[in-house]
């Protein structure tokens, strides 16, 4: 076991560098799974870090793949396409 219970940990960083997402996959002593998923972003004037986490146990793991994955289709399709939106900027839109 890694790190504080760790099994797995992935990290995606925001295009401007202010926010830092984690996925963390854990295992507690009573080998219970769960995720936990952490937003970091630098406090401004400072070297401070604030923290927001959240804590998916393994039993729920589905329901919470499935709302996160309606929200994403929804924010799919209320997108215009990348060079729509560059398209638009450039034309004072």
């Amino acid at each position: 076991m890694g790190v504080r219970g760790e099994l797995f940990s992935a990290r995606a960083k925001s295009k401007n560098d202010r926010r830092t997402y984690f996925f963390n996959v854990k295992e507690n002593p009573r080998n219970d799974l769960f995720l936990t998923v952490v937003e970091s972003k630098k406090q401004e004037g400072s070297d401070q870090f604030e923290r927001h986490q959240i804590v998916v146990f393994e039993d729920d793991i589905e329901l919470f793949r499935k709302g996160l994955e309606t929200v994403i289709e929804y924010l799919d399709g209320r997108k215009p396409p990348q060079s729509a939106r560059r398209r638009g900027k450039n034309d004072g839109e």
